[in-house]
């Protein structure tokens, strides 16, 4: 993806190299807070080794070190154990949980207290949770807790400390890998990329990013997506890759309960989620060690296989468009229909380049305009105020309605009635800026707040009972005020323009689960980045200076000209 490098080396105490993973290509890395390195993924095997407890350490020594020895998890944290009495060391629950804290602005105070007991208290921004699969929550807030410790033979040691582990947002980068796991859209047409973050695992990343997939998705995602796996498949045993790159993917007898259909879906994520390990080439499949056919594909499969599934595939119309002096214009080929809309504003393209919407301003309001192809434009929806639409994979439009002081979300189908979508009422208890639906529709990236203090939140959709809900709206941005023009550039990531504390503004690409994001370059521009415009494959734009700009791989930002409102389909 463009300007975009999420596995990059991780310095640690003792790492042994496979092979090298990329760096980043230009900007910072955030986890919370700005950081130097990121986390990697399978080829690289890695261990980070903690410090056990030094003789002469004070009990606030004691307290950093224990926080330090949580990077490892080997042996139940048997390292960060060692600064626990025995009787904590037994009743010390960590895998409860595990909190990631932001250390830049850690404190860490003892109180005063007799000679044989001391209380440490600890403060620290909250960034967010992960869980046991590695599936990353952000949850803004502050850490309060406090550390009891007692004299003992060797020194100080805590013995009364609260449950789970405590892990600094620099030591996750050090200590977790970034991958990817993939299930299937609700309608079957294409993947959707999970990100978790894994420990090293005795049996290897290949084996436990299967287990991790077969272990379906994580509960914020798992409404929105479906897997190809029948209830009950499991790994059986280890993932072997021979010298040639075929990897041997032995699944238990459940699997073939999975009809022709299914087998194609978990084919497809099976590769794709194995195409992340840079040394498998093929992959087989098995059921209790015999081989598993697959309709259609060869007995290997290679890594390159499902393209047809790709989550981040380049739009069917390669076009960028944008609002010029005279109407809107394209760069790089042509939209159909856009003629039609000449004064209309917030221009949206499918993804296939079919159908073109807008909204048109007047005086008592704003009137959405939809046309399919070369045809006309017909207005299907007029509000007091509109957002800027967004399509789905099947061509419909969506846009925040606001009417009689009321807000709801609107879904406009090709033909026949408008449909009112239930939404989580926090979300409308101020204004929507901008909602807009990832390209495989398991995700809703919406910038919510009046203008100049937007936040960035990710929800998803889900169908209780059949119908169509937006929901599970959790901002992942914490801090981040004033963002704007947000828009996906693959699948998993968005690219947005926030305020900085220069008093400029940046662009910055976000994990969608909000885990990391990283400030891209914006030298050559003539002017703070505004509105920005993004697609798989597809060079960034913005509007800076009443300018709307390319942003080049081979020479930098380059000045399409005046304009504003970029866009691409989907």
């Amino acid at each position: 993806m463009p300007r975009r490098t999420r596995l990059a080396a991780a310095t640690v105490a003792v790492c042994c190299l496979a092979s090298c993973a990329g760096i980043p290509d230009g900007g910072t890395v955030h986890v919370g807070r700005q950081l130097t390195v990121g986390g990697s993924l399978g080829d690289i095997d890695f261990r980070v080794l903690p410090a056990a407890p030094q003789r002469g350490a004070t009990p606030s020594d004691i307290v950093r070190g224990f926080l330090r020895a949580m990077v490892d998890s080997d042996g139940s944290y048997a390292v960060a154990r060692s600064y626990l009495t025995a009787r904590a060391a037994q009743q010390w629950h960590a895998d409860t949980s595990l909190t990631t804290y932001d250390d830049s602005a850690l404190q860490i105070t003892a109180a005063a207290g007799p000679e044989s007991s001391r209380v440490v208290r600890f403060v620290a921004p909250r960034v967010g949770v992960l869980d046991p699969r590695g599936d990353f929550t952000p949850r803004a807030g502050a850490i309060h807790t406090s550390f009891t410790l007692v004299r003992a033979v060797d020194g100080w040691r805590i013995d009364r400390l609260a449950p789970g582990a405590l892990l600094s947002t620099t030591d996750a980068t050090r200590s977790f890998g970034f991958a990817n796991v993939y299930y299937v859209n609700r309608s079957g047409t294409v993947l959707v990329p999970e990100q978790i973050l894994l420990r090293p695992q005795p049996q290897g990343f290949t084996t436990a990013l299967l287990r991790s997939l077969l272990s379906g998705p994580g509960g914020w995602l798992a409404p929105a997506v479906r897997t190809g796996f029948p209830a009950g498949t499991e790994l059986l045993g280890n993932v072997p890759v021979d010298p040639n790159g075929a990897a041997e993917v032995n699944l238990s007898n459940s699997v073939r309960q999975a009809t022709p259909a299914q087998l194609r879906e978990l084919s497809a994520q099976l590769v794709w989620t194995l195409r992340q390990v840079s040394e498998i080439t093929t992959v087989r499949l098995f059921a209790d060690g015999s081989p598993l056919p697959v309709p259609g594909v060869p007995p290997s499969q290679p890594r390159d296989a499902w393209q047809a599934f790709d989550p981040a595939a380049a739009p069917a119309a390669h076009a960028a468009f944008y609002a010029g002096p005279h109407g809107w214009r394209t760069n790089g080929g042509d939209v159909r229909g856009l003629g039609a809309f000449r004064g209309a504003t917030m221009l949206a393209v499918s993804r296939t380049g079919s159908r073109v919407a807008a909204v048109r301003p007047g005086r008592g309001g704003a009137t959405l305009l939809v046309a399919g192809g070369s045809g006309p434009a017909s207005a299907r929806l007029h509000a007091d105020a509109l957002t800027k639409p967004t399509f789905d994979r099947a061509g419909d439009v969506f846009t925040v309605v606001t009417r009689g002081g009321r807000s709801w979300v609107a879904e406009v189908p090709i033909s026949g009635p408008v449909h009112r979508v239930p939404l989580d009422g926090s979300l409308l208890s101020g204004p929507v800026q901008e909602l807009r639906l990832s390209r495989d529709g398991a995700r809703i990236a919406v910038i919510a707040g009046p203008p100049g203090a937007g936040r960035l939140l990710m929800g998803r959709p889900s169908w209780p009972h059949g119908v169509l809900r937006f929901g599970a709206f959790r901002v992942v941005l914490p801090g981040v005020a004033d963002v704007r023009g947000v828009a996906w550039d693959g699948a998993d990531q968005v690219v947005v323009t926030v305020a900085n504390s220069a008093g400029g503004r940046e662009l910055r690409a976000v994990d969608a689960n909000g885990y990391t994001s990283r400030t891209l370059s914006t030298a050559g521009l003539a002017a703070n980045p505004i509105d920005v415009a993004a697609a798989p494959g597809e060079p960034t734009l913005v509007t800076a200076g009443h300018a709307v700009w390319l942003d080049d791989p081979s020479g930098g930002w380059v000045r399409l000209g005046r304009g504003s409102e970029p866009g691409y389909p989907g």
